[in-house]
């Protein structure tokens, strides 16, 4: 287990999509991702599923502070990353939102939510029933993370 991210996007700082998705959500973040690696100059290697680039991916993100939150957790980055070799062709899942709020609702077997991939890539039960606000919460409130 490895000292990480998860990197938590505030919806202020985005397009409509992202205060749709916040609204729904009842965050005031539209995504995150987690992060496999501090690079430099403020610069991240994440791995996500993303609405912009439509589904799973592993990217470098330039983190403005102010428009990203980081919280501290404990992650295995290899169960991590094997996760994303066996998953990088899934779609991003726009109706999974609704799931985090009406558990059971619809859920596609190719198609994954930010929060859901976090989830599941911290191994955490139940994955896609993590919006946003409650990964948050899970994240701040985890005894994972020991300084």
């Amino acid at each position: 287990m490895k000292a990480t991210y998860l990197a938590f996007y505030i919806a202020d700082y985005g397009k409509i999509f992202d205060r749709l998705i916040s609204m729904v959500d009842g965050s005031r973040f539209s995504h995150c991702e987690l992060v496999i690696e501090e690079l430099d100059d403020g610069r991240f290697d994440c791995i996500s599923s993303s609405h912009r680039d439509g589904g799973i991916r592993r990217k470098n993100i330039e983190m403005n502070p102010n428009h990203w939150e980081l919280v501290p957790v404990m992650c295995d980055i290899d169960y991590a990353l094997r996760w994303y070799n066996r998953r990088k062709s899934f779609k991003y899942d726009y109706l999974a939102l609704i799931r985090t709020v009406i558990p059971g609702f619809y859920n596609p077997e190719y198609r994954v939510f930010c929060s859901e991939a976090c989830a599941d890539m911290l191994e955490l039960v139940d994955p896609g029933s993590y919006g946003l606000r409650k990964l948050h919460h899970w994240a701040i409130m985890s005894d994972s993370f020991t300084a």
